[in-house]
């Protein structure tokens, strides 16, 4: 009796997930700019019980979009220190990523084009976080390379990247999908996220640029019309 029961709910949990996936298929590729005003698509897969996401498994939101992003610190790729502080007052894109991770080395040239344009925007931060899928792969995450400016001289660019030796960046963070992208606002809050450019056509960097400067006036104005109310 007890291994019928059991049997059953079995099938249906089984059901059930199969279910969710076939309805995330018809859901649109979370692979566009979320911003903290716009609703998940109803249907989305919680199969893992963790984010909404697509049919591909990418996440459609992030824990920390319209909250303050947690301080966090670390060692740069090049030895120097990093402390998050040191971005407040400015607006930051942050790339999360890993060499392990098949969709971030799968877009490696638009990462490099969005750092190129971004690094020629004023008042607006580009810097990555290297991550290892977990703790348990943290030895594997660099993909083979001794250090991850080996690999920056084989590809012909470069941009200041942070260091998550162990996953405690990735947990802190709580990042559920690589190749992430946050964008901080100046007062430390997360005002946009979006997954894999590479997934997203041929315009995905102009269009995310687009994305920012829309998010950026749209954030100053909000803030100015509060501070006149006070």
């Amino acid at each position: 009796m007890y291994k019928a029961v059991f049997l059953s709910v079995l099938s249906a949990c089984i059901l059930s997930c199969g279910m969710a996936q076939e309805a995330a298929k018809d859901m649109p590729n979370a692979t566009y700019f979320m911003t903290p005003d716009m609703d998940v698509p109803s249907g989305a897969d919680m199969s893992r019980g963790d984010v909404p996401r697509d049919g591909y498994g990418r996440p459609y939101t992030y824990a920390f979009l319209g909250k303050k992003l947690p301080i966090f610190d670390g060692v740069m790729a090049d030895g120097k220190s990093f402390s998050s502080l040191s971005l407040e007052g400015s607006w930051a894109v942050i790339r999360v990523w890993g060499m392990w991770c098949h969709d971030s080395r799968g877009e490696l040239e638009e990462a490099a084009k969005l750092a190129s344009d971004l690094e020629q925007t004023d008042g607006l931060i580009f810097m990555s976080i290297h991550v290892p899928q977990n703790a348990e792969n943290a030895g594997r995450a660099l993909r083979g390379y001794e250090a991850l400016s080996d690999f920056f001289e084989e590809a012909g660019y470069s941009y200041q990247t942070l260091m998550d030796e162990d996953a405690t960046l990735r947990e802190t963070l709580k990042i559920r999908w690589t190749p992430s992208y946050i964008l901080v606002a100046p007062d430390g809050s997360v005002q946009g996220f979006r997954t894999s450019l590479a997934d997203a056509g041929e315009d995905a960097v102009d269009t995310f640029l687009q994305d920012i400067k829309l998010t950026q006036a749209k954030w100053s104005f909000q803030n100015s019309i509060e501070r006149l109310a006070e």
